[in-house]
């Protein structure tokens, strides 16, 4: 059976710096408090599968998926989304 191993991101959307979300065979929820990412992660695997349209990400355009900065955080320069 075919499944998702991990999801590594850097530069999208919420997810400045390099993660790497690891999932099990079994994996079946994304959970976690308000403003923790969750949908982004979502985003994340939609776009990485070949979405194309950006409202459908919760972007009004494309590059509204690059990191655009914070308070102390500099904007990326390029989106990565790695599903294995």
């Amino acid at each position: 059976m075919t499944y998702i191993q991990r999801l590594v991101m850097q530069g999208f959307k919420s997810f400045n710096k390099k993660i790497a979300v690891p999932f099990s065979e079994t994996f079946s929820t994304v959970c976690g408090p308000n403003g923790s990412g969750k949908s982004n992660i979502c985003d994340a695997v939609c776009f990485v599968l070949g979405r194309t349209s950006a409202k459908s990400m919760r972007a009004e355009r494309l590059h509204e998926l690059i990191f655009h900065g914070g308070k102390s955080k500099e904007p990326a320069d390029i989106a990565s989304v790695t599903l294995y």
